[in-house]
């Protein structure tokens, strides 16, 4: 389970790479958000995981279990 602080820093570094292409969804008890992993900092990345969240490559973009 994710803090609100850890939900608000996660969307934190979403928001940096934010546009119209990347939608938030939730379906059940599953929340996706994000960006190709590609477009991203390494680190952003590392902290994501760190937080919690899954790298979808399906997708692609992150996937976290609520």
């Amino acid at each position: 389970m994710s803090t609100y602080s850890e939900w608000a820093e996660a969307f934190t570094i979403f928001a940096k790479y934010s546009d119209e292409n990347h939608p938030l969804v939730a379906e059940h008890d599953e929340i996706y958000a994000g960006h190709n992993i590609k477009q991203m900092s390494p680190q952003d990345a590392v902290l994501l995981v760190a937080l919690g969240w899954i790298y979808d490559e399906d997708l692609p973009g992150w996937l976290h279990y609520a």
